[in-house]
């Protein structure tokens, strides 16, 4: 019996013992946080921590707009080339409108020089481009009809190489101009005498050549036919006086300028002397003529 007795009380024993671990709370200490409560989750809620977008850098950004700064201009498209406009509608432009947009590349600069070496080396190099523009142009008509086109009527009416080539010709006529000048603006001040003569004759012989600028005329006429009214008289008369002068003014010209290189070679240094132009046939070299 007693026996039995001591085994009740070790069995109360230990459920008293263990009784604390599931009805009880353990008291707080003195100063100890308060015990954490863990809120319920909301369904569907990501545990941890809020994501938020990354922000991109503030190069990659690009600066806030900024009211008060002016738009920017739309992209325009390149500026076309100048364009060189046709020349003066003037029948016969002065020497003082051209401005040398029309050129064979034989054109020379006014004299700027003082002494006379600069004098001697300006009268060779016009010298030598006068002969070169003079062969140009012989060549320009050789074996053509030599008369104006038969029943023009129109630009329309000329055939391209025959428009080709009043255009050539009227950039070779710019360039005699700037021969003409050249003389002019040098002969002035040469001392020798023989020399001086022979650039005053080619002065002469460059400001009565007249006929060589009816080539300006019908290129005018072929590129702004409304200025020339009638037409078809206006070109017959410009075409007409060219055909029949040119090449007499231009020979005499020519000539002029051998006369000078052979005066110019007689004062020019060693080894600067040029050679003698070959002078040109008495006849135009048109088709059929004579060649003599």
């Amino acid at each position: 019996m007693a026996r039995r007795h001591m085994m009740i009380a070790a069995a109360l024993l230990v459920v008293g013992a263990a009784f604390p671990l599931f009805g009880q709370q353990p008291g707080q200490a003195p100063g100890a946080n308060p015990p954490r409560t863990k809120a319920p989750r909301t369904p569907g809620a990501t545990a941890g921590k809020t994501l938020r977008p990354r922000e991109a850098p503030a190069a990659q950004r690009g600066a806030p707009p900024n009211p008060s700064a002016p738009a920017a201009a739309p992209p325009t498209a390149a500026q076309p080339a100048a364009v060189v406009t046709p020349q003066a509608a003037q029948p016969v432009p002065s020497a003082a409108a051209s401005s040398n947009a029309f050129t064979a590349g034989l054109g020379m600069p006014p004299f700027s020089g003082t002494d006379a070496a600069a004098r001697y080396e300006y009268l060779r190099t016009l010298a030598r481009n006068l002969d070169s523009a003079t062969v140009a142009l012989v060549d320009l008509y050789r074996n053509t009809s030599g008369q104006p086109m038969a029943g023009a009527t129109a630009p329309t009416t000329l055939s391209a190489r025959e428009r080709e080539r009043w255009t050539r010709c009227r950039n070779l006529y710019w360039d005699f101009t700037t021969f003409a000048s050249g003389v002019q603006g040098v002969r002035e001040g040469i001392t020798n005498a023989t020399l001086a003569r022979a650039a005053a004759a080619l002065d002469t012989a460059l400001t009565e050549l007249a006929a060589l600028s009816e080539c300006d005329n019908v290129s005018s006429m072929i590129s702004a036919p409304e200025r020339w009214q009638p037409w078809a008289e206006q070109y017959a008369n410009a075409a007409g006086h060219f055909y029949s002068d040119w090449y007499g003014q231009v020979r005499e010209a020519h000539e002029k300028d051998r006369a000078l290189v052979m005066a110019l070679n007689a004062v020019l240094p060693a080894g600067r002397a040029l050679a003698v132009p070959p002078g040109l046939p008495r006849n135009a070299p048109y088709a059929g003529a004579d060649i003599r």
